[in-house]
């Protein structure tokens, strides 16, 4: 067995120890490993001992733990048949699941010097990349412009008999006095790369606004429709009201909503418009056209070239990032990054194109350091990174 192999099986036996997932075989030869010298014993309780748990293993505990192993093992079962000689290469293009116990603890046992690394190969400290924060800028239909930050609470100036406070990351609107006969007036918060912000609208519906997106809504809903306008993605739990429906119109589709939560990923400069619904029912419809579909609750709904379908998703994917995490399942690394890269305002630049196809697992804390996840994709040796200020240049 060469010193690669080894270092993966070890890996692999000290994963499922900290899982507590060991049969009794497994167990035996972890114990006879341990036996084989001092050393050993020394790396396993390096490796299991409380602070390294909650640093490099457990600090990636965001992991899909059960469904990231089991990826894991079963594509290294199909690379035992396909042969040794081509293991290791295999298991990076087919299976680099992201952020898991076995790829930590081998990133670890790399480090600690105990794992065969490439000639002249040095381990490089990768400058922070902070996640991103509460921001956004509000224009009001008066004119004005208004910067938001998590950092204040204050009463904005009402417009219109509606009054608008912020509250740390979160801007409200509550209609102070009715007013009859008049028109919409609009408002449109913008939130930069690297930025988030949550609005509660006039009627009580809840956004959240993802980075990079900007929504134009009306201060107050006149008439009988509530209908905002969206550049980016956004996750709405709107305020049930028989007499008013609501609309969210994207540049390419509508998604007309009857009391319900949902998300709504539409990006100006990408092809695909997508809607995902948590409950209730929305339909989506190409504008400018008959053509719409219904969802119903754990259906996802996108409109791609013209072309209308529909799935069933599993929507935590989709809406995770509302609670704080980043949930990728089998996605394209080409992907992933791109969406990270929103939120954490770097610039991503592939040496390779072959590289964007290269297929993950996992789920990130998305308050964490950016380059935490970096250090982990590395570690299955199928990609490597470097650091140009805000720029990550895969290679």
């Amino acid at each position: 067995m060469n010193r690669a192999d080894e270092t993966f099986q070890v890996s692999e036996m000290i994963s499922r120890y900290v899982l507590g997932s060991m049969t009794e075989s497994e167990k035996e030869e972890l114990n006879g490993w341990l036996d084989k010298s001092p050393r050993n014993k020394l790396l396993f309780e390096e490796l299991v001992r409380q602070e390294v748990a909650s640093g490099k293993i457990l600090a990636y505990g965001r992991v899909e733990w059960e469904d990231a192993l089991k990826e894991l093992l079963e594509q290294k079962k199909k690379l035992r048949l396909a042969g040794r000689k081509r293991r290791i290469i295999r298991l990076g293009s087919c299976a680099a699941v992201l952020l898991f116990a076995c790829m930590g603890i081998w990133f670890y046992y790399i480090q600690t010097g105990n794992a065969p690394v490439g000639e002249g190969q040095e381990h490089k400290e990768i400058p922070k990349l902070l996640a991103g924060k509460p921001r956004a800028t509000l224009q009001l239909a008066s004119g004005k412009t208004v910067f938001l930050t998590s950092d204040s609470s204050r009463s904005i100036e009402p417009e219109y008999g509606v009054e608008i406070r912020q509250d740390s990351g979160v801007i409200k609107y509550q209609v102070a006095e009715v007013q009859g006969g008049k028109e919409e007036q609009y408002n449109m918060i913008t939130v930069p790369r690297g930025g988030e912000f949550t609005l509660i609208l006039s009627d009580g519906t809840q956004v959240w606004l993802n980075a990079e997106t900007s929504l134009r809504y009306p201060v107050e809903f006149v008439g009988n429709e509530r209908k905002v306008y969206l550049e980016g993605e956004a996750f709405f739990d709107v305020t049930r009201d028989k007499q008013k429906q609501f609309v969210v119109e994207t540049e390419k589709a509508k998604v007309r909503v009857y009391g319900t939560a949902f998300n709504v990923y539409a990006y100006p400069n990408e092809d695909e418009v997508a809607a995902t619904l948590v409950r209730g029912a929305i339909d989506l419809k190409e504008r400018g056209a008959g053509n719409r579909i219904r969802l119903e609750p754990g259906e996802q709904g996108c409109l791609v070239g013209g072309k209308l379908a529909k799935r069933e998703v599993d929507v935590d994917m989709y809406t995770a990032w509302i609670t704080g995490r980043m949930v990728f399942k089998s996605i394209r690394l080409g992907d992933m990054l791109k969406h990270l890269a929103r939120w954490y305002d770097v610039d991503i630049v592939f040496t390779e194109e072959r590289l964007k196809e290269v297929s993950f697992t996992g789920a990130v804390k998305k308050y964490d350091d950016f380059t935490e996840v970096l250090d982990v994709i590395e570690s299955t040796q199928v990609v490597h990174f470097r650091i140009e200020d805000r720029t990550i240049i895969v290679y």
